[in-house]
């Protein structure tokens, strides 16, 4: 790597991490930004360049946003974890990413990443080169019926009494507590919908795994982002209970890629699909990845390699 730099910056006064990484300084930035709730990517670093192999083509920007990884709270720390907050910090980081580079950056967000990512380039076109929403959070409501009714009717139909009878406990949506998204959220990766062919303990260990053996992680860090998972959930989960871009996003001054996994069980494809259609955009995709579920990037890694270097070429 020619870049290879961990750094703390304040952005909305808050102390947070990034790290950049890259082969050659021509390349253009690419921010990626992770989905959660509450979950870091610094510390798939590792894992994105050994899927992807994305810091041979981009200077890449990993950010542990405010209350997740590196970026949690520490000691008496006080700041608001808000949606909100968080789309003020991405347009603060953009800001910074054009003085330091120059140009615009291409934002590649995941899940609830892609939602603040297109939020901040709703305001703020003339920092981002393009938008790569994956498993884009668009309607919440719609979602959470359309994941709750999954879960039940998979738990019946395999006579899995102990997902019935957590499930029925949690009831119906709206789920604004943690308990009752984690619930939910456990049974959506147990029958497939998250990562094709990875259960709920593997995908939690795989999470606690790469903060382990992550250098940019010592022991406190890693307890910090532990913790700091369930404190964003509890915070953020109120805010984007609501959350409608259909009805909120008739336009974006940028161009915008969207990845929907075809297996996806958390943000299916039905609200892409009316956001694609509804959506007004300089140039506009949808990408169907058919065997892939809400982590195309993890489940058909060369497929979305190249829908980056696409991405890259109309640039």
């Amino acid at each position: 790597m020619i870049i290879d730099e961990l750094e703390e910056l304040h952005l909305g006064g808050v102390r947070q991490s990034i790290r950049i990484r890259g082969t050659d300084r021509s390349n253009p930035v690419l921010l990626l930004m992770q989905q959660g709730p509450g979950l870091p990517i610094i510390n798939e670093v590792r894992i994105f360049e050994r899927l992807l192999h994305v810091e041979d083509d981009f200077t890449v920007v990993y950010w542990d946003q405010r209350g997740t990884g590196r970026s949690a709270r520490r000691g008496r720390d006080r700041f608001e974890i808000i949606p909100g907050r968080l789309v003020d910090d991405t347009v603060e980081l953009l800001e910074l990413l054009h003085t330091r580079y120059g140009g615009k950056t291409v934002v590649a967000g995941f899940s609830f990443g892609a939602t603040f990512g297109a939020q901040a380039a709703v305001r703020r076109p003339d920092l981002v080169a393009a938008l790569v929403a994956t498993g884009m959070d668009i309607d919440v409501p719609a979602a959470e019926a359309y994941t709750y009714d999954f879960v039940l009717r998979t738990a019946r139909e395999r006579g899995n009494r102990r997902a019935v009878r957590q499930l029925e406990k949690i009831g119906p949506p709206p789920h604004i507590r943690v308990e009752q998204f984690t619930k939910r959220a456990r049974w959506a990766m147990n029958f497939g919908g998250v990562t094709v062919g990875k259960s709920a303990n593997d995908i939690l260990r795989s999470v606690l795994v790469s903060l382990v053996r992550s250098r940019d992680y010592p022991p406190a860090a890693v307890i910090r982002a532990v913790r700091g998972i369930t404190a964003s959930q509890a915070a953020l989960l109120p805010g984007l209970a609501g959350t409608d871009l259909v009805a909120t996003l008739p336009a974006l001054d940028v161009p915008v890629v969207f990845v929907q996994g075809r297996l996806d069980r958390v943000a299916p494809g039905e609200a892409t699909g009316r956001l694609y259609e509804s959506l007004t955009a300089p140039s506009k995709r949808l990408v169907w990845f058919e065997n892939s579920a809400h982590t195309p990037h993890f489940d058909e890694p060369e497929l979305f390699r190249r829908v980056l270097l696409e991405v890259k070429a109309a640039l």
